[in-house]
Protein backbone atom coordinates (compact mmCIF):
# COMPACT_ATOMS: atom_id res chain seq x y z
CA UNK A 1 0.00 0.00 0.00
CA UNK A 2 1.64 3.11 -0.86
CA UNK A 3 0.35 6.49 0.59
CA UNK A 4 0.08 10.05 0.61
CA UNK A 5 0.45 11.99 3.84
CA UNK A 6 -0.69 15.89 3.54
CA UNK A 7 1.28 18.78 5.31
CA UNK A 8 -1.09 21.58 7.04
CA UNK A 9 -1.21 25.20 7.17
CA UNK A 10 -2.64 26.76 9.81
CA UNK A 11 -5.12 29.47 9.08
CA UNK A 12 -5.25 30.55 12.68
CA UNK A 13 -3.82 29.63 16.14
CA UNK A 14 -5.20 30.88 19.04
CA UNK A 15 -3.26 29.49 22.43
CA UNK A 16 -6.12 29.48 24.96
CA UNK A 17 -4.55 27.95 27.94
CA UNK A 18 -1.30 25.55 29.36
CA UNK A 19 -3.06 22.50 30.79
CA UNK A 20 -2.30 20.43 33.59
CA UNK A 21 -0.66 17.39 31.27
CA UNK A 22 1.61 20.05 29.79
CA UNK A 23 -0.32 20.57 26.81
CA UNK A 24 -1.95 23.50 25.48
CA UNK A 25 -5.97 24.05 24.63
CA UNK A 26 -5.76 26.21 21.78
CA UNK A 27 -8.54 27.16 18.89
CA UNK A 28 -7.29 26.55 15.25
CA UNK A 29 -8.14 26.75 11.49
CA UNK A 30 -6.13 23.90 9.38
CA UNK A 31 -6.09 23.33 6.20
CA UNK A 32 -4.47 20.22 4.59
CA UNK A 33 -2.43 21.27 1.11
CA UNK A 34 -1.32 19.37 -1.08
CA UNK A 35 2.48 19.28 -0.68
CA UNK A 36 3.09 15.12 1.22
CA UNK A 37 5.27 12.48 1.70
CA UNK A 38 4.58 8.99 0.36
CA UNK A 39 4.67 5.99 2.76
CA UNK A 40 4.76 2.22 2.01
CA UNK A 41 3.72 -0.01 4.15
CA UNK A 42 4.22 -4.12 3.30
CA UNK A 43 2.97 -6.61 6.25
CA UNK A 44 5.74 -8.04 7.59
CA UNK A 45 5.91 -11.48 9.53
CA UNK A 46 6.42 -9.60 12.75
CA UNK A 47 8.25 -6.42 14.52
CA UNK A 48 8.46 -2.99 12.77
CA UNK A 49 10.94 -2.32 10.10
CA UNK A 50 11.42 1.61 8.96
CA UNK A 51 13.26 3.10 6.15
CA UNK A 52 13.79 6.44 5.01
CA UNK A 53 14.29 8.25 1.85
CA UNK A 54 14.69 11.59 1.64
CA UNK A 55 16.20 12.71 4.94
CA UNK A 56 19.27 10.99 6.92
CA UNK A 57 18.84 12.98 9.62
CA UNK A 58 15.88 11.49 10.51
CA UNK A 59 15.83 7.94 13.53
CA UNK A 60 14.35 4.31 12.09
CA UNK A 61 13.62 3.59 15.61
CA UNK A 62 11.02 4.66 18.06
CA UNK A 63 11.95 7.91 18.56
CA UNK A 64 10.52 8.69 15.15
CA UNK A 65 6.24 9.24 14.76
CA UNK A 66 5.80 7.20 12.49
CA UNK A 67 7.19 4.23 14.26
CA UNK A 68 5.79 5.07 17.25
CA UNK A 69 2.20 5.28 15.16
CA UNK A 70 2.72 1.37 14.35
CA UNK A 71 3.56 0.52 17.70
CA UNK A 72 0.41 2.57 19.13
CA UNK A 73 -1.92 0.71 16.46
CA UNK A 74 -0.23 -2.79 17.50
CA UNK A 75 -0.92 -2.21 21.11
CA UNK A 76 -4.78 -1.38 20.40
CA UNK A 77 -4.88 -4.42 18.91
CA UNK A 78 -3.31 -6.17 20.99
CA UNK A 79 -6.21 -4.73 23.66
CA UNK A 80 -9.01 -5.72 21.13
CA UNK A 81 -7.31 -9.54 21.03
CA UNK A 82 -6.92 -8.96 17.44
CA UNK A 83 -3.99 -11.14 15.96
CA UNK A 84 -1.60 -9.07 13.86
CA UNK A 85 2.06 -9.61 12.06
CA UNK A 86 4.32 -6.68 12.07
CA UNK A 87 5.11 -4.25 9.35
CA UNK A 88 7.67 -2.40 6.94
CA UNK A 89 7.25 1.27 6.43
CA UNK A 90 9.47 2.91 3.81
CA UNK A 91 8.81 6.38 4.45
CA UNK A 92 9.79 9.02 1.44
CA UNK A 93 10.01 12.23 2.96
CA UNK A 94 8.81 15.56 0.78
CA UNK A 95 7.31 18.00 3.87
CA UNK A 96 10.60 19.43 5.48
CA UNK A 97 11.36 19.08 8.82
CA UNK A 98 10.33 21.58 12.18
CA UNK A 99 8.78 23.73 9.77
CA UNK A 100 5.34 23.88 10.68
CA UNK A 101 3.67 21.93 8.39
CA UNK A 102 3.10 18.94 10.70
CA UNK A 103 5.28 16.41 8.48
CA UNK A 104 5.82 14.18 11.45
CA UNK A 105 1.96 14.57 12.30
CA UNK A 106 1.07 13.94 8.73
CA UNK A 107 3.66 10.32 8.99
CA UNK A 108 2.20 8.94 12.13
CA UNK A 109 -1.28 9.83 10.59
CA UNK A 110 -0.60 7.76 7.87
CA UNK A 111 1.04 5.01 9.29
CA UNK A 112 -2.72 4.29 11.44
CA UNK A 113 -4.27 4.96 8.36
CA UNK A 114 -2.78 2.50 6.15
CA UNK A 115 -2.69 -0.01 8.84
CA UNK A 116 -5.99 0.67 10.07
CA UNK A 117 -6.90 0.01 6.41
CA UNK A 118 -4.51 -3.50 5.97
CA UNK A 119 -6.34 -5.38 9.40
CA UNK A 120 -9.73 -4.33 7.05
CA UNK A 121 -10.72 -1.39 9.93
CA UNK A 122 -10.76 -2.53 12.81
CA UNK A 123 -10.81 1.18 14.17
CA UNK A 124 -13.23 3.49 13.62
CA UNK A 125 -12.54 7.16 12.73
CA UNK A 126 -13.37 8.50 16.45
CA UNK A 127 -11.05 5.59 17.68
CA UNK A 128 -8.07 6.04 15.14
CA UNK A 129 -8.21 9.97 15.93
CA UNK A 130 -7.66 9.03 19.83
CA UNK A 131 -5.41 6.93 19.09
CA UNK A 132 -3.74 9.91 16.53
CA UNK A 133 -3.97 12.13 19.66
CA UNK A 134 -1.89 9.77 22.05
CA UNK A 135 1.07 10.56 19.44
CA UNK A 136 1.00 14.22 19.04
CA UNK A 137 -1.80 17.08 18.85
CA UNK A 138 -1.21 17.72 14.97
CA UNK A 139 -1.90 14.02 14.15
CA UNK A 140 -5.83 14.12 14.32
CA UNK A 141 -6.32 16.79 12.02
CA UNK A 142 -4.15 14.74 9.71
CA UNK A 143 -6.14 11.82 9.72
CA UNK A 144 -9.49 13.69 8.96
CA UNK A 145 -7.94 16.81 6.56
CA UNK A 146 -9.47 19.08 4.80
CA UNK A 147 -10.17 22.01 6.71
CA UNK A 148 -11.10 22.09 10.11
CA UNK A 149 -11.61 23.42 13.09
CA UNK A 150 -9.57 22.04 15.78
CA UNK A 151 -10.08 22.80 19.37
CA UNK A 152 -9.28 20.99 22.90
CA UNK A 153 -4.84 20.17 22.50
CA UNK A 154 -5.85 19.70 18.54
CA UNK A 155 -8.38 16.34 19.26
CA UNK A 156 -11.71 17.82 18.73
CA UNK A 157 -12.50 18.79 15.18
CA UNK A 158 -15.18 20.12 12.69
CA UNK A 159 -15.04 20.09 9.54
CA UNK A 160 -15.31 23.39 7.65
CA UNK A 161 -15.38 22.16 3.80
CA UNK A 162 -14.29 24.75 1.35
CA UNK A 163 -16.35 25.23 -1.82
CA UNK A 164 -13.40 26.03 -4.09
CA UNK A 165 -10.30 25.32 -4.20
CA UNK A 166 -7.29 27.84 -3.25
CA UNK A 167 -3.75 28.22 -3.65
CA UNK A 168 -1.00 28.50 -1.19
CA UNK A 169 2.74 29.49 -2.01
CA UNK A 170 4.60 27.78 1.08
CA UNK A 171 8.34 29.12 1.72
CA UNK A 172 10.72 27.52 4.14
CA UNK A 173 13.18 30.01 5.00
CA UNK A 174 16.63 27.72 5.79
CA UNK A 175 16.32 27.57 9.95
CA UNK A 176 14.61 25.05 11.99
CA UNK A 177 12.06 26.39 14.97
CA UNK A 178 11.51 23.48 17.71
CA UNK A 179 8.09 23.40 18.56
CA UNK A 180 8.50 22.87 22.30
CA UNK A 181 10.40 26.14 22.30
CA UNK A 182 8.19 28.17 20.44
CA UNK A 183 5.18 27.35 23.17
CA UNK A 184 7.66 27.98 25.78
CA UNK A 185 8.69 31.09 24.68
CA UNK A 186 4.92 31.97 23.85
CA UNK A 187 4.04 31.00 28.15
CA UNK A 188 6.78 33.48 28.96
CA UNK A 189 5.82 36.09 26.49
CA UNK A 190 2.33 35.73 27.68
CA UNK A 191 3.20 36.77 31.29
CA UNK A 192 5.80 39.17 30.94
CA UNK A 193 4.30 41.30 27.32
CA UNK A 194 0.96 40.05 26.89
CA UNK A 195 0.36 42.85 24.73
CA UNK A 196 2.93 41.32 21.75
CA UNK A 197 0.55 38.31 21.13
CA UNK A 198 -2.94 40.70 20.36
CA UNK A 199 -4.14 40.85 16.98
CA UNK A 200 -2.12 38.26 15.16
CA UNK A 201 -4.02 35.00 13.58
CA UNK A 202 -1.55 33.03 14.82
CA UNK A 203 -0.60 33.70 18.24
CA UNK A 204 3.48 32.00 17.92
CA UNK A 205 4.20 34.56 15.26
CA UNK A 206 5.55 37.36 16.94
CA UNK A 207 7.34 35.37 19.62
CA UNK A 208 9.14 33.09 16.54
CA UNK A 209 9.60 36.36 14.14
CA UNK A 210 11.39 38.39 17.45
CA UNK A 211 13.80 35.47 16.96
CA UNK A 212 13.94 34.74 13.72
CA UNK A 213 13.51 38.24 11.78
CA UNK A 214 13.53 36.55 8.59
CA UNK A 215 10.20 35.06 8.52
CA UNK A 216 8.46 38.71 8.27
CA UNK A 217 10.78 39.25 5.73
CA UNK A 218 9.38 36.08 3.57
CA UNK A 219 5.99 37.24 4.54
CA UNK A 220 6.75 40.59 3.30
CA UNK A 221 8.41 39.27 0.09
CA UNK A 222 5.61 37.03 -0.63
CA UNK A 223 2.82 39.69 -0.72
CA UNK A 224 5.28 42.42 -2.98
CA UNK A 225 5.48 39.51 -5.18
CA UNK A 226 1.45 39.12 -5.26
CA UNK A 227 -0.31 36.84 -2.37
CA UNK A 228 -3.06 38.73 -1.07
CA UNK A 229 -1.69 37.65 2.41
CA UNK A 230 1.02 35.94 3.86
CA UNK A 231 1.72 34.60 7.41
CA UNK A 232 3.70 31.94 9.62
CA UNK A 233 2.14 28.50 9.43
CA UNK A 234 2.34 26.63 13.05
CA UNK A 235 5.67 27.40 15.40
CA UNK A 236 7.38 28.54 11.83
CA UNK A 237 9.22 28.54 10.54
CA UNK A 238 7.70 27.74 6.94
CA UNK A 239 5.14 30.86 6.06
CA UNK A 240 2.23 30.38 3.14
CA UNK A 241 0.59 33.33 1.48
CA UNK A 242 -2.77 33.08 -0.31
CA UNK A 243 -3.30 33.67 -4.39
CA UNK A 244 -6.52 33.03 -6.21
CA UNK A 245 -4.78 32.23 -9.86
CA UNK A 246 -3.04 29.13 -10.12
CA UNK A 247 -0.51 30.84 -12.78
CA UNK A 248 0.41 33.81 -10.64
CA UNK A 249 1.00 31.04 -7.81
CA UNK A 250 3.17 29.17 -10.15
CA UNK A 251 5.24 32.31 -11.51
CA UNK A 252 5.62 33.61 -8.10
CA UNK A 253 6.72 30.49 -6.63
CA UNK A 254 9.82 30.14 -9.78
CA UNK A 255 10.67 33.98 -9.11
CA UNK A 256 11.05 33.45 -5.01
CA UNK A 257 12.63 30.40 -5.25
CA UNK A 258 15.75 32.51 -6.54
CA UNK A 259 16.11 33.46 -3.00
CA UNK A 260 14.57 30.84 -1.23
CA UNK A 261 14.96 27.14 -2.66
CA UNK A 262 12.53 25.28 -0.31
CA UNK A 263 9.50 27.10 -2.10
CA UNK A 264 6.41 24.94 -2.89
CA UNK A 265 3.53 25.87 -4.95
CA UNK A 266 0.18 23.82 -3.26
CA UNK A 267 -3.69 24.05 -3.28
CA UNK A 268 -5.91 22.94 -0.57
CA UNK A 269 -7.07 19.21 -0.53
CA UNK A 270 -9.90 17.50 1.17
CA UNK A 271 -8.04 14.42 3.28
CA UNK A 272 -5.32 13.90 5.17
CA UNK A 273 -4.26 10.93 4.14
CA UNK A 274 -5.26 9.52 0.86
CA UNK A 275 -4.13 5.39 -0.59
CA UNK A 276 -2.82 5.63 -3.72
CA UNK A 277 -3.36 1.76 -4.47
CA UNK A 278 -3.54 -1.23 -2.47
CA UNK A 279 -1.05 -3.20 -1.71
CA UNK A 280 -1.01 -7.32 -1.86
CA UNK A 281 1.70 -9.24 -0.89
CA UNK A 282 0.17 -11.85 -3.33
CA UNK A 283 -0.01 -10.41 -6.22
Amino acid sequence: MRLKAFAKVNLTLKILAKRSDGYHSLESVMQSVSLCDYISLEPHSSGIELSIVGDHKLPTDNKNLAFRAAEAFFLELDKKGIAHGGIKINLEKKIPLAAGLAGGSADAAGVLFGLNKLADKPFNEEELIMIGASLGSDVPFCLKGGRCLATGWGEKLAAKPLEKTEYYIIVVPDLEVPTPWAYQEFDRVVESEPLLIEGNKNDLEPVVVRRYPVISEVMGKLVEAGCEWAQMSGSGPSVFGLVRDQNLGRLITTKIRHAYPRAFFTETVGVGVEAEHHYSPNT
